[in-house]
């Protein structure tokens, strides 16, 4: 049987930040069974110290959360992309990419020069599409090979008039 979920539209999707408590919850388990549950690891070890200062943004559909990333200031120029995860079942339809996109608009709007990212081999691809060129040699992280990566935002990008960059929904 053929696999169309490549081709399907996803219902009422959006993708935005963190609404609220529970949305943050359902994040959490999200990123736990993309990231952290096929290597075995425990729940608790999808969280680290720096969520609670960072900004998430979810990928909803039908209120359910089905991809989710972060970002975080290093630095007044640099910021950090990290636990990009889409559900399997929602791969190649296009939701990292509108999650990234998301990112790289809030980069740009607190003014940071350069995102970085720390991301598994087999999403390099990804990343490159995106624009991000990779950094340094690979090196494992919890037994997996990774690169860091890192763009650079232009700061000859200068939007005239009251825009503002919208968040995607095919709810309009």
């Amino acid at each position: 049987m053929e696999n169309n979920s490549a081709h399907q539209k996803i219902p009422n999707l959006e993708v935005r930040p963190l609404e609220d408590e529970k949305e943050l919850e359902d994040m959490y388990y999200q990123r736990w069974l993309v990231l952290r549950s096929p290597l075995g690891m425990e729940r608790g070890t999808e969280r680290d110290k720096h969520d609670q200062s960072a900004f998430h943004v979810v990928a909803v559909s039908n209120g359910r959360v089905i991809g989710s990333a972060r970002l975080r200031e290093l630095s007044p120029e640099l910021g950090s992309i990290a636990y990009v995860a889409v559900l399997p079942e929602f791969h190649h339809q296009g939701i990292g990419t509108k999650l990234i996109q998301t990112l790289i608009a809030k980069a740009r709007e607190n003014n940071l020069k350069r995102l970085r990212v720390m991301t598994r081999l087999n999403a390099l691809g990804f990343y490159q599409r995106l624009g991000f060129l990779a950094t340094g040699a690979t090196f494992d992280y919890l037994d997996i090979p990774h690169q860091f990566m890192e763009l650079n935002l232009p700061s000859s990008l200068h939007i005239q008039g009251d825009w503002q960059p919208a968040l995607y929904s095919d709810r309009d």
